[in-house]
Parts: C-alpha cells; sequence; structure tokens
C-alpha cells in the first residue's frame, strides 16, 4: 500500500447540525411526544462516518457558541474527527432538525436553519494549507 504525504484523508465542509428524530415511529411529526438527540447534517455526516471507518477525518464549519454546538464538537471528537477547524460562532446558534419518520421512504421534517452557524462560515475561515493537507474534500449541504 502506498504512503501518503497528507496527514488528513477527508475534510468534511458544509452543513452540521443537531436533528430530533420522533421516537414514535410512524406517526405524524405533528403527534410526536418525544424525541432524541444526534448528530446531523450532511457534512457533519460524512465526517462522522468516515472517521468511524478509520479515515483522518476533519470538519470545516460553524457551531454556536452554546449547548448544541457543544454536542455536535463532541460527538465528531468522541469518533476521531480533527475540529481543530470547527469554528464557534459568537453571534450564531447552531442548526437544528426536527424529523419523523413515517416509513421506510417518508421522514417528514423541519428545519430550524435561518442564519445559522454553519451558514455563516467565511472566506477568512478557510485557509489554504489547511486545504492543502487533505487527500480530499467533500462540500455539501445547500441554503
Amino acid at each position: 500500500m502506498a504512503k501518503h504525504s497528507k496527514p488528513l484523508d477527508i475534510i468534511c465542509m458544509g452543513r452540521v447540525a443537531v436533528d430530533f428524530y420522533a421516537e414514535q415511529i410512524g406517526a405524524r411529526l405533528e403527534d410526536a411526544a418525544s424525541f432524541n438527540k444526534y448528530l446531523g447534517g450532511s457534512s457533519g455526516n460524512v465526517a462522522y462516518g468516515t472517521a468511524r471507518q478509520g479515515l483522518k477525518s476533519s470538519m470545516l464549519a460553524r457551531v454556536g457558541n452554546e449547548h448544541m454546538g457543544r454536542f455536535l464538537r463532541e460527538e465528531l471528537e468522541r469518533v476521531g474527527v480533527d475540529t481543530s477547524k470547527l469554528i464557534t460562532d459568537p453571534e450564531r446558534l447552531t442548526a437544528l432538525v426536527i424529523l419523523g419518520i413515517k416509513d421506510q421512504d417518508t421522514f417528514p421534517l423541519i428545519f430550524y436553519r435561518d442564519n445559522c452557524a454553519d451558514m455563516g462560515i467565511t472566506r477568512d475561515d478557510i485557509d489554504e494549507d489547511y486545504i492543502a493537507s487533505a487527500r480530499a474534500i467533500t462540500i455539501t449541504g445547500r441554503r
């Protein structure tokens, strides 16, 4: 197997949020009574999953300076994701999503993403040397 000179396998840039899934499978979201909390967001999920598979993953995004932002950082770190470029935004809140599971193909959801932290990434947050330190970068999500 060839040796790679780059310290990171993948940098994941984009959406990272807290997902609240209804515990009542099959119920309408209107009827949900309790929820479980999970790491979410397309880029957050990729960083989490690739780290669990043994890749050296890093997260480039923003989270709020509050409980949900700390939860996301701790969940990513727990599986080995580098969070050195996961910026704590002092002004914006972490994005939240409320979801249900109606059936195998239907997931009603509500995004709470108005001016959220992960949408606040700026050009100044991106370091060229950091980007060059990875074999790949993935950018996911939408506004």
